[in-house]
């Protein structure tokens, strides 16, 4: 066991007694070459590091007002909304102002001081030298960052710890990246399991049809289609924002409602559920009702109108006009059109109906009524149903312990990066 010393620096804490400490001053450089876009290609500084210009990264109008990178440059985002966006350059090009670009001196090892500004208690510390109108927003100026204190171990040392960092983090990044192949591959296949199960049914041996509706094909012969608006009864929620009179005023209680972030694709996020004050007589005509199935007017396009049941997880809860609450009638069920609307039918048929933007789109309670569904005998419905749900609770039980996987792999390189950094966790 090494012996340590405490550094006198809170976020780096005990180091080696054989470290030092130096500014980052000491150990780069700052590179502040303007350049255009034009004769350096441009280049985003992401979380996953240093990348040619991505397709979703916004563009400006002042190409010929950029920094210039260098291959082997460590480039960060200054800005705190931009947290963890850094990360050694592979390429010649430009970037956006916004960046700090260091050109790392010879006496430093790259690598591990790459390691040491992704490590979070150092992210933490670097914003704490921004300025700025709002805490998401500040930035910090290399005039600020060159005087933070970093540890500073002997320069072999560094290399051993660069290296084994890289070493041990592509390990934990390549079994993060299977696992999460392994969650969208059970996605998918829960996916397509829904989407059989509501068109095609239980038993392979009837004969199936057309149903002569685009998106949903073939059905078994003995089901029918048709339109939802003979099987369900929909209603709008309150809006917010009205106007009371001085004597509705007094009047007025307070109730928790729903919002469209509350709706989530086959499950609620109650996290925050925000209040509203309205009439007792509005109480009453808004208030969600065990069975419903509650289905957004807008949102991601593949998220659009799919939601879930609401079984009346807050007492007297409202919900707001962008969220529809279906009731179904005793010729269809409810979990059944649940499942329905989460399938590649219900994808399929808002979609297309939708009315879209860049990224969100938005359907209406008419959209709705007109979606056409193949429809079983009711006791079919809850054959499907079972087997559905007993299928998806397993499936989402062996995503929901992959995704634990994930998030504890991700915590431990976080601790194993400021561990190995300031000399916490001695490697040989």
């Amino acid at each position: 066991m090494r012996k340590m010393k405490d550094s006198g620096i809170a976020w780096i804490g005990e180091i080696p007694e054989d470290w030092t400490l130096t500014k980052i001053g000491n150990a780069y450089d700052e590179r502040n070459t303007k350049v255009s876009d034009k004769d350096y290609p441009p280049l985003s500084v992401t979380k996953q590091g240093i990348l040619p210009q991505l397709e979703t990264a916004a563009k400006t109008d002042n190409g010929d007002n950029r920094k210039l990178i260098c291959k082997n440059d460590f480039v960060i985002n200054s800005r705190s909304d931009r947290r963890g966006s850094c990360g050694i350059s592979e390429y010649d090009g430009s970037c956006s102002l916004i960046n700090t670009v260091l050109k790392p001196r010879h006496a430093v090892d790259n690598r591990y001081y790459s390691f040491v500004f992704k490590s979070e208690p150092f992210a933490d510390e670097f914003y704490r030298w921004g300025n700025g109108i709002v805490d998401d927003l500040w930035s910090t100026k290399w005039s600020s960052m060159k005087n933070i204190y970093i540890p500073c171990p002997p320069k072999a040392e560094q290399e051993l710890l660069g290296a084994y960092l890289q070493d041990t983090c592509e390990k934990i990044d390549a079994n993060i990246t299977q696992t999460q192949k392994m969650i969208d591959q059970l996605t998918a296949y829960k996916q397509s399991l829904i989407t059989e199960t509501v068109t095609h049914g239980l038993h392979p041996e009837v004969p199936l049809r057309d149903s002569g509706v685009e998106w949903i094909g073939e059905i078994p012969e003995t089901w029918q289609v048709g339109q939802l608006k003979f099987f369900v009864g929909i209603k709008a929620g309150i809006t917010l924002g009205k106007k009371y009179s001085p004597e509705e005023l007094d009047r007025l209680v307070e109730c928790p409602y729903l919002r469209v972030a509350n709706v989530q694709d086959g499950h609620l996020d109650l996290q925050v559920v925000k209040t509203i004050r309205v009439l007792p007589e509005e109480m009453d005509t808004f208030a969600l009702h065990e069975g419903e199935l509650l289905m957004n007017e807008g949102g991601d396009r593949d998220k659009l109108a799919r939601g879930c049941i609401w079984h009346n997880e807050i007492e007297k809860c409202l919900h707001q006009n962008h969220v529809f609450a279906v009731t179904t009638n005793d010729k269809l069920d409810t979990p059944y059109l649940a499942y329905l609307t989460a399938s590649d039918v219900g994808r399929n048929y808002f979609d297309m109906t939708a009315k879209k933007t860049t990224n969100l789109a938005s359907t209406n309670a008419t959209t709705i009524l007109g979606f056409i569904i193949p429809i079983p005998k009711l006791q079919e419905q809850q054959e499907i149903i079972t087997f559905l749900d007993a299928k998806c609770t397993a499936i989402d039980a062996d995503i929901a312990k992959r995704r634990a996987l994930i998030e504890q792999l991700a915590d431990y390189k976080r601790s194993m990066i400021y561990e190995v950094v300031t000399g916490k966790r001695e490697v040989e």
